[in-house]
């Protein structure tokens, strides 16, 4: 079963990995995003692009072309975003494009910041303010207008 295969590969890829700032294994926030997916689509392909949804921007080896020969053209297609770029430029351009995407990178995303969204309101309680300092923009304000500019861009997609 791919969803099983995409599970194995992002836990080996990501192994070593943890979510900013805690010792939470890195692997929960994939399984979580395919998780969420899964409530959205039965389709392997969209669920394994969800899983894998970091590995080629956050692991060491993993490229498109990579995961086109393990999986599939489809499931390589569904990745991510360019880290080259300034948080503010990235950011910014993943509103405008996530607005327009086809529905499953769609649901990747809403799935992605659902997952990091339920992090932060399970730490937050814990650590406060210092939360922010997990992150590379450390400006909660800012964090804040991405997660409403994504919120805003896929409203009429998922309403």
């Amino acid at each position: 079963m791919m969803i099983d295969r995409a599970i194995e590969f992002a836990t080996k890829a990501h192994e070593g990995q943890f979510r900013k700032g805690t010792k939470r294994p890195y692997i929960v926030h994939p399984i979580e995003v395919g998780d969420i997916v899964s409530t959205m689509t039965k389709d392997e392909e969209v669920i394994s692009a969800a899983i894998l949804h970091d590995t080629i921007e956050d692991c060491e080896g993993v490229t498109k072309e990579l995961l086109e020969a393990s999986f599939s053209e489809r499931v390589a297609s569904l990745e991510s975003e360019d880290k080259s770029r300034s948080w503010i430029e990235r950011k910014g351009s993943t509103i405008k494009r996530i607005r327009c995407a086809p529905y499953e990178v769609q649901m990747i995303g809403l799935a992605d910041k659902l997952s990091n969204m339920r992090d932060i309101d399970r730490d937050y309680p814990v650590v406060g303010e210092e939360l922010w300092n997990r992150f590379r923009m450390k400006d909660k304000k800012m964090i804040g207008w991405y997660y409403k500019g994504i919120q805003d861009a896929l409203r009429e997609a998922f309403s």
